[in-house]
């Protein structure tokens, strides 16, 4: 019984190295074809010339299967989902013809 256990878990774990293999050859893969899209050779001809967009897509992908997120431009940190705008602050608008305030919550003029 102890045998046939220990060859469960010898498979599991050989499983386990093998998906994460394969997940490894496709994020170098990725990023290789993304790297080589964007180098120019000295004379201005390109290595690779395509749509690099389904390959940034599969490079996401890998790095996700990772537990990482590609970070943006601006420090973004690699955050998912949605960020919040900062507030913009109220300077209290003004009708353009008669110059009267505008009440900000019912925008009627304040008389």
């Amino acid at each position: 019984m102890e045998d046939d256990t220990q060859l469960e878990g010898k498979k599991e774990q050989d499983r386990e190295w093998l998906g994460d293999l394969v997940k490894l050859i496709v994020l170098i893969w990725s990023a290789s074809l993304l790297t080589f899209s964007y180098v120019r050779l000295p004379n201005g001809q390109k290595i690779l010339d395509f749509d690099p967009t389904f390959i940034a897509s599969v490079f996401s992908g890998s790095l996700a299967a990772f537990g990482l997120a590609p970070s943006k431009n601006g420090g973004g940190g690699g955050k998912l989902g949605p960020q919040k705008a900062p507030p913009i602050p109220d300077k209290g608008k003004t009708d353009p013809i008669s110059g009267k305030k505008i009440d900000p919550q019912s925008g009627k003029l304040i008389l």
